[in-house]
């Protein structure tokens, strides 16, 4: 209907420039005939006279030469003026000057075809006659020109004033159009602004909008009704479930045996569950969990990385009601597009139970592999005497028996060591008797521990060390340990005839030992994992071994604030290596 309506209003414009238009066209065409009319039939005859009254001139003066004796140059100006009199016959046989201009025609003929005798007092006059009718001749043409041009203009300015009263009502008609149209429009848009500003400020309920209008403004109107009905259901049902949520999170925050806290921007505490509560009640969050915790609080704000402890090493102790409780944090950062709005999370895990089974599990470890190592040494050194015949003659097969027995005890006896080592390592302050060390006595010593295991197996054993390496501080038979856990497992499963490399260098800030061999090697996965406790690669589980060696390697490097790694080469074998600080950087 709006549609029909804007349709009907801009017809009578349309016509209205419509009629301006082929008004000004026919009017255009009218001018250009009048135009061509004018120049056709006016100037050419002003043109024609013109050359009439040139050519009488000639012809006037051919006869004065030829009286004068100039025959030559008579004859040429008479040629000259002929052809002109010709076309004015031609074209103009009933003009008024026609009579005379024959006359002087006729009189020249008999001069110059005739050779009659040249009489110029018959000549002037005949030739003024045609001058005077000449003249006369183009005053009437100009002043009809002019009358012509005079009415030409009129007309003109007529039509000039047509098309201006035409485009002024056109744009009269234009505007009431659209002002009436632009009534019909914005009446319901106003009102539809008005809801949308209501909605916008939380007032859902639309139910006295009324359409203002039966056109296609009602469609948008009902469908805008409609959108919000269905904006309120939607806004309903999300407060509805945004609150079901918030119940939940309350509910396990507040059942939530761990204390939880989170501190806002200002780092001040914005929430806290009951156990939090309860714990912020006897100890001091400033002066006792603060201070443990200030640098990982703000790595969280900077970065947002979360971090997850892991190690009891970064557990927060505090005392409470003299008992020395042990807590394990979880950072999570709440973001937000405004940075005054971020949060930090922190969940405090209490392991105060569970640190002392470990210290307890650990201090058993060492307990029973300690007692256990003694009679495993006695038996071991009682086989090795009857291996040696000491106590008389053994059969092969008797042999054969001690012999296994023998190596069964042998790794007993290094298992034990592994547990004797976790257990040193895993202890609160691990005793390490730290001394400054060369990297390439630390290779040597390594190197030629095993020189004899590398020979048996047929195996290329080099070492490498950098020139001007510094010195590092170590515990020496703890990080030997560690290099020769690596080059033990290089030599166990490296193929006969393969190369080991035992090296120290620099990497970037850190001096880099390591062992490089060409074993079956390891996927990038398995090289993520091999240095958990008791992890054994897929394809190794077949040879002997329990997997703690790389653990006890791990423990070592960490008791030295350093680290460990390792990386597959190609086609084939892995590089192990440690990573520890120089004297001068330590």
């Amino acid at each position: 209907m709006l549609r029909s309506k804007l349709y009907i209003g801009m017809f009578p414009v349309a016509g209205l420039l419509i009629l301006v238009c082929l008004y000004s066209v026919y009017n255009h065409a009218n001018l250009s005939r009048e135009l061509d009319r004018l120049q056709v039939e006016r100037y050419g005859s002003i043109s024609q006279v013109e050359r009439l009254l040139l050519a009488a001139s000639q012809l006037e003066r051919a006869v004065v030469l030829k009286s004068e004796g100039e025959d030559e140059l008579a004859e040429v100006a008479y040629e000259r003026s002929m052809p002109v009199f010709v076309r004015w016959f031609e074209t103009r046989p009933d003009d008024a000057m026609t009579p005379t201009v024959r006359n002087l025609v006729t009189l020249a003929n008999a001069i110059f075809q005739n050779s009659n005798k040249v009489e110029l007092e018959h000549l002037y006059p005949l030739v003024e006659q045609i001058d005077d009718a000449g003249y006369s001749s183009i005053s009437a043409n100009n002043l009809i020109i002019k009358s012509t041009n005079e009415v030409l203009r009129q007309d003109n300015r007529v039509h000039f004033y047509i098309v201006v009263t035409a485009i002024v009502v056109s744009v009269i008609l234009m505007g009431i159009v659209a002002y009436r149209l632009s009534q019909r429009i914005l009446s319901p848009i106003d009102a539809l602004t008005e809801f949308a500003v209501r909605i916008g400020n939380g007032q859902w309920d639309i139910s006295d909008y009324k359409p203002s209008s039966q056109d296609e403004t009602a469609r948008l109107e009902n469908a805008f009704v409609d959108m919000a009905a269905r904006i309120k259901e939607y806004q309903r049902l999300s407060d509805k479930q945004v609150a079901r949520t918030q119940r939940r999170m309350e509910e396990c925050f507040n059942n939530l045996p761990n204390p939880v806290v989170f501190l806002n921007s200002a780092r001040d505490l914005a929430y806290r569950n009951p156990a939090a509560t309860e714990l912020l009640g006897m100890v001091s969050w400033e002066t006792s969990l603060l201070p443990q915790l200030s640098e990982r609080i703000e790595k969280i704000f900077d970065t947002g990385e979360e971090i997850v402890e892991t190690d009891f090493q970064e557990t927060v102790s505090v005392k409470q009601k003299n008992e020395l409780r042990h807590f394990l944090p979880i950072f999570v950062r709440v973001d937000s597009e405004f940075v005054d709005e971020i949060e930090c999370g922190l969940v405090l895990q209490d392991i105060t139970q569970l640190r002392l089974s470990d210290e307890l599990k650990s201090d058993m470890v060492a307990t029973v592999s300690h007692e256990i190592r003694t009679p495993v040494t006695s038996a071991t050194m009682a086989l090795h005497m009857v291996l040696e015949k000491s106590l008389g003659e053994l059969t092969e097969d008797q042999e054969d028996m001690l012999q296994t027995a023998a190596d069964d005890l042998a790794r007993l006896r290094r298992l034990l060591d592994h547990f004797l080592e976790i257990a040193r390592l895993e202890g609160q302050s691990p005793r390490l008797e730290s001394v400054e060390e060369s990297p390439l006595r630390i290779v040597s010593a390594v190197v030629d521990a095993y020189s004899m295991s590398a020979q048996n197996k047929d195996i290329q054993l080099v070492s490498h060390v950098e020139e001007e390496l510094p010195k590092v501080q170590v515990d020496l038979k703890a990080i030997e340990v560690g290099l020769s856990n690596y080059l033990s497992n290089a030599i166990k499963y490296s193929p006969v005839g393969s190369r080991i490399e035992v090296y120290a260098k620099k990497a970037d800030e850190l001096i880099r030992f390591g062992v490089c061999d060409e074993g079956p090697g390891l996927s990038v996965e398995e090289s993520q994992s091999v240095f958990e406790k008791f992890y054994r690669s897929r394809r190794h589980r077949k040879m002997d071994g329990v997997g703690l060696g790389l653990s006890i390697v791990k423990d070592i490097a960490l008791a030295h604030d350093g680290g460990v790694g390792c990386i597959p080469l190609n086609p084939k074998g892995c590089d192990f290596f440690i990573e520890l600080k120089p004297c001068e950087v330590a």
